[in-house]
């Protein structure tokens, strides 16, 4: 066996703490594709700076991931995405596809505070607006199995806003239970 050059070794160092770093920066969530799911959901987009984005958008068959646990790379939240949620009418190329995170669910509480993320519709991303009481407007109910978003506030890099309302179904208990058991 010969052994490696001073400067071949050198560089697969490099290239290995290089590729660790990237999957490390790349953050909690859940970087699985969502299976879909059977699962019916709807959701509304309101009073949006850009009206083409408002109105109704379902699915009758939503994509969900399994829950992570972000603790990993991140504070620790509970994370699933989903997708496969298009518009009812008006523009139906328009989907919403999501990043949802929430808190440990701690003493049996049955419903966890939402901590984020985002959604994105079409090619836009918009982050859930962390202010004042803002996050409080969507409950997590693990009893349930669901989001309720009320009037949730998004905002996209440029400053372009829209309310997301609705109901999700979660991944099923079994997901969830394994990635984010109850801290007691």
């Amino acid at each position: 066996m010969t052994p490696f050059h001073p400067l071949r070794k050198k560089f697969f160092y490099l290239a290995t703490a290089s590729l660790a770093l990237a999957l490390v920066g790349c953050g909690g969530g859940n970087d699985d594709d969502p299976e879909p799911t059977g699962e019916t959901g709807i959701l509304r987009i309101s009073n949006s700076t850009d009206p083409n984005i408002n109105g109704f958008y379902g699915s009758t068959n939503i994509g969900l991931t399994g829950v992570k646990d972000t603790s990993t790379a991140g504070p620790n939240e509970c994370a699933f995405n989903f997708d496969n949620v298009t518009k009812v009418s008006g523009d139906r190329t328009l989907g919403i596809i999501g990043d949802i995170r929430y808190a440990y669910p701690t003493n049996n509480n049955a419903t966890p505070a939402l901590r984020g993320d985002h959604i994105k519709i079409g090619v836009t991303t918009f982050n859930f607006v962390k202010d004042g009481t803002n996050l409080e407007r969507a409950t997590v109910n693990l009893t349930l199995g669901t989001i309720t978003f009320n009037n949730l506030l998004t905002r996209d890099s440029s400053g372009k806003t829209a309310e997301l309302s609705g109901v999700l179904q979660l991944p099923d208990a079994a997901s969830r239970d394994s990635a984010c058991r109850i801290v007691r």
